[in-house]
């Protein structure tokens, strides 16, 4: 998939929960590529679609967010960067899921290639029905009206809002 792809779609999917780290998702889900040219850059010889491509990198990055930046830029960067796997699992060249599979993953049969129309069609439809759902919450996203895609439980109780217990039982939730 192209970047406007991989960015369309990780917008997509931040829009709903916090569309302030939209930017933060878009800079994950072109970070396996970018990351290419970059270890390039020091001589390192890498394959596309290879050793940036791996699934265990998101999922750490998401781990690492739940102790370090839980709703956070770190947690975004990590989704943005699953949303670019997911995406590059639906095209025909597919995507290894660590670093000694032998099989790369094809989502729905792997039918997409690189700058097709259908391509462009799944990710910016995609990122429309986003835009039309969650279109109240772009809006009051910086104001002081409640949104339920974007409870900080954290500084709900830090304004003394809530109390311990319930920080402590939905801190981890996204809905």
């Amino acid at each position: 998939m192209t970047w406007k792809s991989h960015t369309a779609i990780a917008a997509a999917i931040t829009l709903p929960f916090n569309p302030a780290l939209i930017p933060a998702a878009a800079l994950g889900a072109t970070a396996p590529d970018w990351l290419e040219w970059i270890v390039k850059f020091f001589g390192i010889r890498v394959e596309h679609r290879k050793e940036t491509h791996y699934l265990i990198i998101p999922i750490i990055i998401i781990i690492i967010s739940f102790f370090m930046d839980f709703r956070g830029i770190i947690f975004w960067f990590g989704i943005g960067y699953l949303t670019h796997w997911v995406a590059d699992s639906l095209t025909i060249t597919g995507v290894p899921i660590a670093p000694y599979a032998r099989y790369r993953i094809h989502l729905l049969g792997g039918k997409i290639r690189t700058g097709d129309i259908t391509e462009y069609i799944i990710s910016f439809s995609l990122l429309l029905l986003s835009f039309i759902m969650f279109k109240p919450n772009i809006a009051t996203a910086n104001n002081n009206i409640f949104n339920p895609y974007n409870m900080n439980y954290k500084e709900l109780n830090k304004k003394k809002i809530i109390d311990n217990k319930t920080m402590l039982e939905n801190r981890f939730k996204l809905f």
